[in-house]
């Protein structure tokens, strides 16, 4: 049986599919899928000889888009994977010449403007980070899904916009965050290191040998010495939390101040400070054969790479479609090191 590789993109505008409509101007589809700390997105190119897209064909900031990237023939003869990307909202239009191209990148973020531009001044009160990311949530007609600990405020002031104030508070408390398929999500990294990885992937699974790997010492840490007040006496309390003892050979710590209510919420902090910056220890990225196995947020097992071989998670995954080059999708992952728990 003839097996040609093919990949296309599906996409929808305000609910109605577009892909006729497109299918003579599309240049290009980029699905940019982070593991926390942004939003996912999506970025459209077209040609734009005639100039229509900048004339009647003029979309709407804030309109929906619903976007999915299909590959025929892929892994075998017959075979056809699809991916969903998500919906998302037309938030940046850009036109460009020489050659006259239109651009739409659009985010996965509500599409109500006050999720990321709205300063909100609130106190929050003996609340779970559940509890503060569910009303936040429901606020942008958004759903929750969240899978970790459960941990309690006792007392927090905000005064910047939803979307910065929860990402910062998942980040404190070393929880991953972020905004996708109209929901909010939020989860333990560390669980999700421990899952068995999805694939495995050599040196020849990049394209044209493009990798870039990178081994670092600086920001690296067995672990923290933390100060903080006790808010009820002022009295300063120092701890200290690690991997190995503060004084052990070859040891690193980190020292930092922070605010908070208790031992053990100085004790999460410190960990959540040390865990993110270690992620930063050993890194792979480069591009493969795309893979619809490997997305953000899952890990794989990368062999062929002498002293970097192990288990990886992937912070960011962009599979772009192009009539110049192809189909290629782009990764960058950290090795999974031992995790510092509270």
């Amino acid at each position: 049986m003839n097996r040609v590789r093919k990949a296309a993109a599906a996409l929808k505008f305000n609910g109605k599919n577009v892909d006729t409509s497109l299918k003579d101007y599309l240049e290009s589809v980029a699905y940019e899928d982070v593991a926390s700390g942004s939003s996912d997105t999506l970025s459209i190119k077209l040609h734009n000889i005639t100039r229509q897209w900048m004339k009647g064909w003029y979309p709407k900031k804030g309109d929906t888009v619903e976007g999915s990237i299909k590959l025929l023939n892929w892994d075998k003869a017959g075979k056809t994977g699809k991916l969903f990307c998500g919906h998302f909202t037309l938030d940046d239009i850009h036109f460009s010449g020489n050659p006259m191209t239109a651009s739409f990148d659009c985010v996965s973020a509500p599409a109500s403007e006050s999720f990321k531009t709205r300063q909100r001044n609130k106190t929050w009160e003996n609340a779970t980070i559940a509890e503060i990311a569910g009303e936040i949530a429901g606020r942008y007609s958004l759903t929750l899904s969240y899978a970790g600990a459960a941990i309690k405020i006792k007392k927090l002031e905000q005064s910047e916009s939803d979307s910065a104030f929860l990402y910062g508070l998942c980040k404190d408390y070393g929880l991953s965050m972020k905004v996708y398929k109209k929901k909010i999500v939020i989860y333990d990294q560390t669980q999700i290191e421990q899952k068995s990885p999805v694939c495995t992937i050599s040196m020849d699974d990049f394209v044209d040998n493009d990798w870039d790997a990178h081994d670092s010492l600086y920001g690296v840490y067995s672990g923290a010495r933390i100060s903080y007040k006790d808010p009820d006496d002022d009295k300063e309390t120092s701890i200290y939390v690690g991997l190995k003892a503060e004084d052990a050979k070859g040891g690193r710590t980190l020292k930092m101040n922070v605010s908070a209510d208790s031992v053990a919420e100085a004790r999460l902090k410190a960990a959540a400070q040390v865990n993110l910056s270690n992620e930063g220890a050993t890194t792979i990225s480069g591009t493969i054969w795309p893979n619809m196995k490997i997305c953000a947020g899952v890990t794989v097992n990368v062999t062929d790479f002498g002293k970097f071989n192990g288990k990886y998670f992937v912070d960011k995954s962009t599979m772009k479609l192009s009539g110049d080059s192809g189909t290629s999708q782009k990764i960058e992952m950290h090795k999974c090191q031992k995790r510092i728990t509270a």
